[in-house]
C-alpha cells in the first residue's frame, strides 16, 4: 500500500512537470503612437479583445490540456480603423517536441511586423503586417 502511494506521489509530480503552467505575451513595441487591437483565443478559451497602447504588455497563464494539444492563436490589428493585421499561432503545447521551449514565448508588435522572443534569445522577425 505504502508503495502505491508513494507511486502516486511521483506521478503526481511528473504530470504537475509536464503539464504545469503556461504563457505567453503580446507587447506594443510601435515608436510612435499607436493602439493594438489583440484578440486571443483556444478551441476551449476566449479571452475576449483587448486593446494596448505603447509600451503596454499582456500576458497569459493557463494549463494545458490533458489529453490534447493545445493552441492558442492571436489577431492582432493596428492602424487607421484597425486596417492592418496579423492572425497567427502565440502558443502550442510542448506535446509537440519539435517546438522544444519555443511554445512559451513574448510577441512583439512593431512597425515592420511581429517579432517572437523565448529563451531570452533576441528577438526573431516572424510575419509581416498584411
Amino acid at each position: 500500500m505504502k508503495l502505491f502511494i508513494i507511486s502516486l506521489i511521483v506521478l503526481g509530480v511528473c504530470v504537475e512537470d509536464t503539464f504545469g503552467k503556461n504563457s505567453f505575451g503580446i507587447v506594443n513595441k510601435f515608436r510612435r503612437h499607436t493602439k493594438l487591437s489583440v484578440r486571443c483565443w483556444s478551441g476551449n478559451d476566449k479571452f475576449g479583445t483587448i486593446f494596448l497602447m505603447n509600451g503596454q504588455e499582456k500576458h497569459w497563464r493557463f494549463d494545458d490540456a490533458f489529453f490534447h494539444e493545445t493552441v492558442f492563436h492571436c489577431e492582432l490589428k493596428h492602424g487607421y480603423h484597425f486596417m492592418h493585421f496579423q492572425t497567427f499561432v502565440a502558443y502550442t503545447s510542448k506535446w509537440n517536441d519539435s517546438l522544444k521551449n519555443r511554445s512559451n514565448a513574448t510577441w512583439l508588435a512593431a512597425e515592420k511586423g511581429l517579432y517572437k522572443i523565448w529563451e531570452h534569445r533576441s528577438p526573431e522577425f516572424m510575419y509581416h503586417w498584411l
